[in-house]
């Protein structure tokens, strides 16, 4: 973008969330912490397919800027959908990686997106279902951190920073542009 705008930014976050497992015949929740561990051990974000249209499975992204993130996030035990956990990109790598920002339309109104594109579609119902807010990216099938030219890595605390550092994968070590500590970031904006 070749103007500021401080409601815009040029980099894209895939937040994590936490996620219940059937292991055993018992549902296991698992930490949103846990995730984030999974995708710098494994060196990939997995897509999902959880409000994915279509037969593609893809990986979500928010443009949302830094400062706004405590409007879109919340630290445990809040209730909320996203923690402060996760993966900041450029716009432009991600561009180049295949996430495009998605459609929103009625479902009605999208059946003219052909159905190996219907992941990039969103649901949006006017004062029923709205999830504009979330100024959402997507990228069909998963994301190879490798690939990418560098990212940032989300997190609440310092010591979970030491922790990450630890498990991280081999190969993605020198993609790591920086931590961000959300819980010192927030209190900033």
């Amino acid at each position: 973008m070749d103007n500021f705008r401080p409601d815009f930014t040029n980099s894209l976050v895939h937040l994590t969330r936490e996620k219940t497992d059937l292991e055993a015949d018992e549902w296991v929740k698992h930490p949103a912490f846990e995730s984030l561990k999974n995708i710098l051990a494994e060196g990939k974000i997995n897509g999902g397919t959880g409000y994915i249209k279509g037969p593609n499975k893809a990986v979500c992204f928010s443009e949302i800027p830094l400062s706004s993130m405590k409007l879109f996030a919340r630290p445990e035990p809040e209730e909320a959908r996203y923690r402060f956990y996760g993966i900041c990109i450029s716009k432009m790598a991600a561009f180049e990686c295949g996430t495009r920002p998605v459609i929103y339309l009625p479902d009605n109104e999208g059946d003219w997106i052909p159905s190996d594109e219907k992941w990039r579609h969103v649901r949006f119902e006017y004062g029923v279902v709205d999830f504009t807010f979330e100024r959402e990216w997507r990228k069909k099938g998963d994301i190879d951190l490798r690939k990418v030219p560098g990212f940032y890595v989300i997190n609440w605390n310092p010591i979970e920073t030491e922790q990450l550092k630890k498990i991280i994968h081999e190969d993605i070590k020198d993609k790591v542009l920086g931590y961000l500590p959300m819980a010192h970031l927030i209190q900033m904006f």
